[in-house]
């Protein structure tokens, strides 16, 4: 049996800010979505269930929303037309939206359809961090990544400064 709005904690979601965030699922995925999860310890950090046509995260010991995820099903699976994150920590978060479409295709890949992308680091914050900022955010511990920055203009070499 799958998670359920009932299953534990949680502060509804109300308002959101629209994300980039899409993806497609074939049927097998989106059942496995459609069970949700449902955290067992203090290192599980979300609590996800699904309630048509709607896919809601929220943090495992708070209950507080996160994100909501509106799925267009089909005989093929699913489709996602619109994300939406959580207004009271829009307001609150200095990474932006971009960042978070990667951190909930990060949530959603790894710990629902279990796979191994690497967890995104925010802009800034330089691989190792020994897991300790991916650990704070979702209780894994992947490889990590950095966010591509802009390209810094190259110096010239000492020798060339005439």
């Amino acid at each position: 049996m799958g998670a359920s709005e009932s299953s534990w904690q949680r502060t509804p979601f109300t308002e959101g800010v629209p994300i980039r965030y899409r993806a497609n699922f074939d049927m097998e995925q989106l059942a496995i979505l459609k069970k949700g999860l449902i955290p067992h310890a203090r290192e599980d950090k979300c609590f996800v269930y699904y309630a048509e046509p709607h896919l809601f995260f929220h943090r495992g010991w708070t209950g507080q929303p996160v994100y909501r995820v509106t799925l267009k099903t089909s005989p093929q699976g699913a489709d996602v037309v619109e994300a939406l994150w959580s207004k009271d920590l829009a307001a609150s978060f200095k990474q932006g939206p971009d960042y978070e479409v990667q951190l909930l295709d990060f949530v959603v890949s790894n710990l629902i359809l279990g796979e191994r992308k690497p967890f995104p680091l925010p802009p800034g914050v330089r691989p190792p961090t020994n897991g300790a900022f991916q650990h704070h955010f979702s209780g894994t511990g992947n490889q990590e990544t950095a966010q591509l920055e802009e390209p810094r203009p190259q110096a010239k070499p000492w020798w060339r400064f005439w």
